[in-house]
This record gives C-alpha cells, sequence and structure tokens, in this order.
C-alpha cells in the first residue's frame, strides 16, 4: 500500500493515499465516508495487517479535516485503532 508522508507542519506523519482518495470521493457524494470505507480500513489494520495502527490513525485525522463533520463511526474507529485493547 501506498504511504504518503506528510509535511512537518502537521499532527500526523502517514497517511494512505487509497483510503484518504476514497475518503474525498465518498465525501463529495454523501458527505460522509461510506460503511465499506470504515470496514475494509480496519480489515487492514487488524485482520490483513498491512496498515499500521498508528498510520490507520494518522489518516483518520487527515480524513477528518477534509470534511466538515464526522459522525460516530469514523470517530469509534480511531478510538479503536488508539486504543487497540481496551
Amino acid at each position: 500500500m501506498y504511504i504518503n508522508r506528510i509535511n512537518p507542519q502537521t499532527n500526523f506523519k502517514a497517511v494512505n493515499q487509497k483510503y484518504f482518495e476514497w475518503a474525498k470521493k465518498d465525501y463529495s457524494l454523501e458527505k460522509n465516508v461510506s460503511t465499506e470505507w470504515l470496514h475494509r480500513l480496519s480489515y487492514d489494520v487488524f485482520l490483513f495487517k498491512e496498515i499500521s495502527p498508528r498510520d490507520g490513525v494518522d489518516t483518520i485525522e487527515a480524513v477528518k479535516k477534509y470534511m466538515n463533520k464526522t459522525d460516530e463511526g469514523i470517530e469509534d474507529l480511531l478510538q479503536i485503532f488508539k486504543n487497540p485493547n481496551p
């Protein structure tokens, strides 16, 4: 998976471009990310381990900056990535 390094002025280090672009497309159509986006990102972090939890957090943080308002689904996934073993 392609990870894009972000400039040092942001509070995150890496954003998965596949998921960032997918979220932008979802947001332009529905003003939110799709349930499929949330599931696939969580699968790639926890099941397939193709994305680190830290990169998952960074990707969600970048998506949140792009969106005007987020819902519970994206906020819940962000908390799970930040604390995978509650």
